[in-house]
């Protein structure tokens, strides 16, 4: 029976796990969370996706999370989207937002065909006069006079940029006001296991023993149990992707921006985070190509002024051939990492450990079962592989500048999946079916919408065949007339939406005194 939940790691996949063991599991369960301030957290600046979303509005939570309060106390800001700039024509960008969702309103031939999209593929039109693409251009939140506007807008979704560090905090302090959770300064060095290979107890640097019943690793690259408590492999992503380095630093910026800005250079590409006090930003390059110091100069020249490198990390792309063994659950760095192009980490993270506990949780969870545990890891290894596409369906890009960028849009980068959802947009356009008819166990797709906005910002999508598709379901002057009211609608109202200045200003004064209060 579990008792005891073990956590393995902090940082804000491992108190986020925390936190949806919390709210999901019994009232019965401890969850006690193990921890170092040796180890430091590889937050750099993050930004989510809606999943995380998700976490911090969780109905009838226990913790105590609010939104309000939480972008008071981490200064994160509402993330819209993504900007792509210069990732298919130097000097062009692209927006790609979060949750715009325009269903064909006669089900016609689906109700998840996508024909607003396909009517921007078919006339060759920017996908950015939608209501979040024109958020993100003129700086504005789904607020009117501060009042929240985007939960009465269900078709909508908004994410968040990060302080790590800060949220780490939050989610800690949040979780450890609750006796049922407890949190043991230390760094585990060693174990202890079972006949059955089940481990049973953990040892940390001064000689602790805490003993468990369900151990999740979230150690990030140093994956203490998962990797060390058994035998497992690692598959590696380095054919797929190029990018193995990101030198990161900060910037102020006059502006708080509402989107995630991945600007592309000769060898890799820029993020810029913004969060209420400052611009997180990071350089994701190759150094098969140029070298730490060439990618500072680099960077500096595209800025137009000198930065101060906080970190330069390295890493291996790829993932865990095995994400659950015995009673060891991995999520976060310790299950995988592609890139930290379209937030995938915490996004993967939490998926992974919401699917775990709704789907398969149980207090008398069979640990000897392997059909189980297989057809969990069947699933995580269809999520992380579908991830990996998807950032590789980025860098088909006609920019042969360089030869980082040759080499990355090669066609031997792509996946064989890859290959064929290519082959099929030869003949139709994409639709949800394309990511969903896999042989192998699949709970996970990406938002087809979003395969979309990439596809229309890298012309990878035929506007012939796309015009041809929607005549021939009677649907192009429909949507066509629809484009034109909704692109007026949005026009003449986007102006009564708060700009994010305004917002945070007013977040600041309202809550000034919340810090030590709680929703418990």
């Amino acid at each position: 029976m579990i008792k005891n939940i073990i956590i393995v790691g902090g940082g804000t996949a491992g108190w986020a796990t925390a936190h949806h063991f919390l709210n999901k599991t019994s009232r019965r369960i401890k969850v006690t969370v193990i921890a170092t301030t040796e180890i430091p957290i590889v937050g750099v600046g993050e930004s989510t996706t809606a999943q995380f979303n998700t976490l911090i509005n969780l109905k009838d939570n226990i913790t105590g999370l609010n939104e309000k309060e939480f972008l008071k106390e981490t200064n994160s800001t509402f993330k819209l989207g993504i900007k792509h700039t210069d990732w298919h024509t130097v000097g062009k960008s692209f927006y790609s937002p979060l949750g715009d969702n325009y269903y064909e309103k006669h089900h016609y031939p689906h109700s998840n065909y996508d024909n607003y999209r396909i009517y921007h593929v078919a006339n060759k039109l920017p996908y950015d006069e939608t209501f979040q693409s024109q958020l993100m251009a003129t700086s504005r939140l789904h607020y009117i006079n501060n009042k929240s506007a985007y939960e009465d807008l269900p078709w909508t979704s908004v994410a968040y940029h990060l302080d790590t560090y800060k949220v780490g905090n939050y989610l800690k302090r949040k979780a450890t006001a609750l006796k049922k959770c407890s949190y043991i300064e230390g760094e585990v060095v060693s174990f202890q296991q079972d006949s059955r290979g089940c481990v049973t107890s953990v040892k940390t640097k001064t000689g602790k023993v805490i003993k468990g019943d369900l151990f999740i690793d979230c150690s990030g690259f140093a994956r203490v149990l998962i990797n060390k408590a058994f035998k497992n492999k690692f598959i590696s992503y380095e054919n797929n992707l190029l990018v193995n380095r990101a030198l990161t630093f900060n910037i102020k910026e006059k502006q708080i921006k509402n989107y995630t800005h991945a600007w592309a250079q000769k060898y890799g590409w820029l993020w810029q985070i913004p969060t209420q006090e400052r611009t997180g930003c990071g350089y994701v390059y190759s150094n098969n190509f140029i070298s730490p110091d060439q990618a500072q100069e680099e960077i500096e020249y595209a800025l137009g002024y000198k930065i101060t490198p906080q970190k330069d990390i390295k890493f291996n792309t790829g993932r865990l051939e095995k994400f659950w063994i015995k009673n060891v659950l991995s999520t976060g760095l310790s299950s995988a990492f592609i890139e930290p192009l379209e937030a995938t980490s915490i996004h993967a993270a939490l998926l992974q450990v919401t699917h775990f506990i709704e789907n398969y949780y149980k207090e008398d969870l069979p640990f000897d079962c392997d059909p189980i545990t297989e057809q969990y890891n069947s699933e995580m290894t269809q999520m992380w592989d579908t991830i990996r596409d998807f950032i590789v369906f980025h860098y088909i890009s006609p920019r042969k500048d360089t030869q980082f960028w040759t080499a990355a849009s090669s066609e031997t980068r792509r996946s064989d999946k890859l290959n064929t959802l290519l082959n099929i947009w030869k003949h139709r356009m994409p639709r949800t079916v394309d990511y969903v008819n896999d042989v192998d166990n699949n709970f996970y797709s990406l938002n087809n919408g979003l395969w979309y906005q990439i596809a229309m910002g890298m012309k990878l999508l035929d506007p012939s065949l796309a015009g041809k598709e929607l005549k021939e379901y009677s649907l192009y002057d429909i949507t066509e007339t629809e484009y034109k009211a909704i692109k007026k609608v949005i026009k003449d109202n986007i102006h009564m939406y708060t700009p994010t200045h305004n917002y945070y200003a007013s977040l600041k004064s309202v809550l000034e005194n919340i810090k030590g209060h709680y929703v418990i």
